[in-house]
C-alpha cells in the first residue's frame, strides 16, 4: 500500500467532513445543535492538521530510506 497516498486521500475526506459540517453550522438555528457542528467541524480540522503533520513525517522517513 501507498501510505503516503493514503494519507492524501485521508485528507480529503477529513476536509469535505469539514465543510459538510459548516453548511451544518450555517443552516442551524438552534443555537445548541449550530454548537455540536461547530465542535465536530472542528475535531475534523484537527484531524487535517494532524494527518498533514504525519504525512511529512512519513514522507521525510521513507525519503530517508531511498
Amino acid at each position: 500500500m501507498d501510505w503516503l497516498n493514503f494519507l492524501k486521500v485521508m485528507m480529503v475526506e477529513e476536509k469535505a467532513a469539514i465543510e459538510k459540517y459548516q453548511l451544518a453550522v450555517d443552516v442551524a438555528d438552534d443555537p445548541a445543535i449550530r454548537k455540536l457542528f461547530e465542535k465536530l467541524r472542528d475535531e475534523e480540522a484537527f484531524h487535517v492538521e494532524y494527518l498533514e503533520g504525519e504525512y511529512e513525517r512519513l514522507e521525510k522517513a521513507l525519503g530517508s530510506e531511498s
